[in-house]
C-alpha cells in the first residue's frame, strides 16, 4: 500500500479537525465552523468520517483530505504535511517519492498477471473436471454457484506447473510470476534460490480464494487442503509488493458499504466463514489474515465503523485467539504511545481516540460461524445482538468453571479484570464495570476501587497498596518522602504532579476539597501556586475538572497549556515518582501536604497546620517522594 494511503488509514479525520475546531455529531457526519473564514452563526464546516475527506459549504466553499486540511491550516506544503502526518501516523516514509509512470505500470502488469491465475483457477472448479471434487467440497459447505462467481473461487490443479505453464503462454514473464508469489523456486542448501533454477507451482490440489484489497484489486491468495493429509490446512502468498498480509482484511472490499451502513464490523476467523456470511446477507463480515488481528487493521476498520464484534470460533484455539485479538485491538485502539522526556524512559498512553465500541460473542462450542448460520440466520444475528464489551466477556470467560466462593480466587479474578477496567477511558463506564465486577464477585465495591494490588508489596504492609494503569510507574521499594526543606517551587511542582496524575476526572478534586472542610482550611486555588508558569498550568488544571465538554481532564489541559511554559509542563507529566503511594490515604495525605505548603506561603507563626493531619514530614508511611 502506498504511504498516502496507509497515513489515511491511520489517522482520523475527525481527531485531526477536533485539535482546532469544535465538532458536533449530526448523523455519520459532524459540523463545526470553518476555521478558515470567519463565521459565528451557521456552522457550514463538514467532516465526512466515512471518505476521510472535509467540506466548507459556506464562503470557502473547499474541502479535501487530511493533507489538504493541515496544509491550509497550518500553511504547509504537500511534502512538509505529508512529513507532519507521517509522523504522527507512525509511518516511515524513506526517501518517499511520487509512484512514477514505470511503477505505476509494473504494478498494473501484476495485477493484470494475478486476474489471469484468478481466471485459470475459476475456469478449472466451474468448467473442469479435474475440479469437480472442489466443486462438491464448496457444495457440501453450504456455498452457491453464484457466490462461487462473485468471490472468484477456484481450483489448482494437482501438477507442478499447470499454472506456470498457462501463465508463460499468456505472456508474463518468470520474474513477474515469482514477484506474486504464484511460484516457488528450487533452494540451495543454505535455503537461497538458486539462480535460474527450477520453479514450480506454490500451490496444487487446492481450493483458490482470492484476496483482494479494499478497492478490489486482486493480490493475493489463500487456498485450502482438498487432501486431509496434505499441509498446511491453508497456505496464503508470501509477502509480496502487491500483498502485504499485516494491512490486509479478507472480505472487506465486499464488506465496506455495509460496515458504514451499519457501522459495525464483524471480524470471524476464516474465509468460508466470511464467504457464507455475506451469502446469508451478514456483508459486514470480515477475516484478518490469521487469527491475529494487526494494528493496521483495526484502525482500518476503527474508520469505517463504531463498533467492531469479534466472532472467532469457540474451540480452545479460537479462545485463545479471541484473547490474542482483545489485546491486540486494546493496543491498536489505545492510540499513540509518545516517548517523553531527554531519557526516553518515560512513556505516556493517550486516551482512545478512534471511540471505538470493541465487543465479543460467543459461538456455540464446536460450530463454525458458517455452520451456525446455515443452520439459521436468526441463530447468528442473534449471536451478534449478545455480544458483549471486552470486560464483561473477560468476566465471564476468567470465572468460567471456578469457585467463586473461594477467596482467592476472587482475588485472582479481580487483579485480572481491573487492569481492563482501569484502562476504559470512560468514567461512568468504568464505574459501571467496577459495580458490576463487585456484584459477579459479591464483594464490596470499595474493594475494587483503587485498582489491582501490587503483588510485590511487604507481607508486612499494615495497608492495602494500589497502583493504577497509565499512571506513572510507581516502584514498590523502600518508602521515601518529599524532603520537607525542598523550595517552594519544588513543593508547588510535586502538588500539581499528584493532582494531574491522580486528580484527572471531573469532580475527583471534590474529595481533597472535603477533607480540607473538615479541617475549616481554605480550598485550594490557581493564586496559590507562587510560580507564575505552575500557576498558569494550575489554572487549566481547574478549568479542566470543572468542565463538561471534555471528559479526559488531561488531554484538555495539553490542549490549552500555552508553549510558553511547556518545559515545566514536561515535569508536571513525567515526574519521577519514587517508593510506593498510598491510594487509600492519598487524599488524607495530599491535602496535609497543601496546608503544610499554606503555612510555608503564609508564614509559621501565622498558620497552624490542624493536629489531625499529623506531623509536619507527612509520615513515612504515606506520601512518595517526587523528583
Amino acid at each position: 500500500m502506498a504511504a498516502i494511503d496507509e497515513i489515511k488509514n491511520n489517522i482520523n479525520i475527525t481527531d485531526l479537525v477536533s485539535e482546532t475546531v469544535k465538532l458536533r455529531r449530526t448523523g455519520k457526519n459532524y459540523i463545526g465552523f470553518c476555521p478558515f473564514h470567519s463565521n459565528t452563526r451557521t456552522p457550514a464546516f463538514v467532516v465526512f468520517p466515512d471518505s476521510g475527506t472535509w467540506r466548507c459549504f459556506g464562503q470557502c466553499a473547499e474541502g479535501g483530505d487530511i493533507f489538504s486540511y493541515l496544509m491550509k491550516r497550518d500553511g504547509l506544503d504537500f511534502q512538509q504535511a505529508l512529513q507532519t502526518l507521517a509522523k504522527r501516523a507512525g509511518v516511515e516514509l524513506e526517501d518517499y517519492k511520487p509512484e512514477n509512470q514505470s511503477e505505476k505500470e509494473t504494478r498494473a502488469q501484476l495485477y493484470a498477471l494475478m486476474d489471469e491465475a484468478s481466471a485459470f483457477y475459476q475456469n478449472n472448479l466451474l468448467l473442469h473436471p479435474a475440479g469437480r471434487s472442489a466443486y462438491q467440497y464448496l457444495e457440501k459447505r453450504g456455498i452457491t454457484r453464484a457466490t462461487m462467481e462473485k468471490f472468484r473461487l477456484g481450483y489448482a490443479p494437482e501438477s507442478w506447473e499447470a499454472t506456470l505453464q498457462h501463465l508463460l503462454a499468456k505472456g508474463y514473464t518468470r520474474d513477474e510470476i515469482t514477484t506474486v508469489g504464484l511460484v516457488s523456486e528450487k533452494r540451495d542448501e543454505k535455503g537461497d534460490p538458486i539462480p535460474d533454477g527450477r520453479i514450480y507451482d506454490r500451490f496444487r490440489n487446492r481450493i483458490m480464494i482470492p484476496i483482494c484489497d479494499s478497492t478490489g484489486n486482486l493480490i493475493a491468495f489463500g487456498a485450502r487442503i482438498l487432501n486431509p493429509n496434505d499441509v498446511p490446512k491453508f497456505l496464503n502468498s508470501p509477502q509480496t509488493i502487491l500483498f502485504d498480509k499485516g494491512k490486509t482484511l479478507f472480505g472487506l472490499n465486499h464488506a465496506r458499504q455495509a460496515i458504514r451502513e451499519k457501522n459495525q464490523a464483524v471480524i470471524v476467523e476464516g474465509y468460508l466463514d466470511v464467504i457464507v456470511l455475506h451469502q446469508a446477507g451478514f456483508t459486514n463480515t470480515v477475516s484478518p489474515m490469521g487469527t491475529a488481528l494487526g494494528e493496521f487493521q483495526a484502525r482500518q476498520l476503527a474508520r469505517q465503523a463504531r463498533r467492531i464484534v469479534l466472532a472467532l470460533d469457540a474451540d480452545a484455539a479460537g479462545d485463545n485467539a479471541t484473547r490474542r485479538g482483545i489485546d491486540m485491538m486494546r493496543d491498536a485502539l489505545k492510540g499513540e504511545v509518545e516517548t517523553v522526556g531527554t531519557d526516553g524512559r518515560a512513556l505516556i498512553r493517550q486516551e482512545n481516540k478512534l471511540h471505538t465500541d470493541i465487543r465479543i460473542t460467543k459461538i456455540p462450542s464446536g460450530m463454525d460461524p458458517d455452520e451456525v448460520v446455515l443452520r439459521n440466520p436468526d441463530e447468528w444475528q442473534a449471536i451478534l445482538d449478545q455480544a458483549k464489551p471486552i470486560v464483561l466477556y473477560m468476566m465471564e470467560t476468567v470465572s468460567e468453571g471456578r469457585d467463586l466462593e473461594d477467596g482467592k480466587v476472587k482475588s485472582e479474578i479481580a487483579d485480572q479484570i481491573l487492569p481492563l477496567i482501569f484502562e476504559v477511558p470512560d468514567p461512568i463506564e468504568r464505574e459501571t464495570y467496577r459495580q458490576q465486577l463487585a456484584r459477579h464477585l459479591k464483594i464490596s465495591e470499595t474493594l475494587l476501587q483503587y485498582g489491582p494490588v501490587v503483588k510485590s508489596q511487604p507481607k508486612a504492609a499494615s495497608k492495602r497498596r494500589a497502583a493504577f494503569p497509565e499512571k506513572p510507574r510507581l516502584d514498590s521499594g523502600s518508602e521515601l518522602v518529599f524532603d520537607p526543606k525542598a523550595g517552594f517551587y519544588s513543593k508547588e511542582i510535586t502538588i500539581l504532579q499528584y493532582l494531574y496524575h491522580f486528580y484527572d476526572l471531573p469532580g475527583s478534586f471534590s474529595n481533597i476539597d472535603r477533607v480540607f472542610r473538615r479541617f475549616h482550611l481554605m480550598p485550594l486555588q490557581p493564586d496559590d501556586f507562587d510560580q507564575s508558569d505552575i500557576r498558569q498550568i494550575a489554572d487549566w488544571y481547574f478549568k479542566g475538572i470543572n468542565q463538561d465538554d471534555e471528559l479526559n481532564t488531561k488531554k484538555f489541559i495539553r490542549e490549552h497549556v500555552p508553549d510558553t511554559v511547556a518545559e515545566t509542563f514536561k515535569r508536571i507529566e513525567n515526574p519521577n515518582f519514587q517508593g510506593s503511594v498510598n491510594l487509600i490515604e492519598l487524599d488524607k495525605d495530599l491535602a496535609r501536604y497543601i496546608a503544610l505548603r499554606q503555612r510555608d506561603r503564609n508564614g509559621s507563626q501565622s498558620f497552624r497546620v490542624p493536629a489531625g493531619f499529623g506531623s509536619p514530614d507527612f509520615g513515612k508511611k504515606s506520601f512518595g517522594k517526587c523528583a
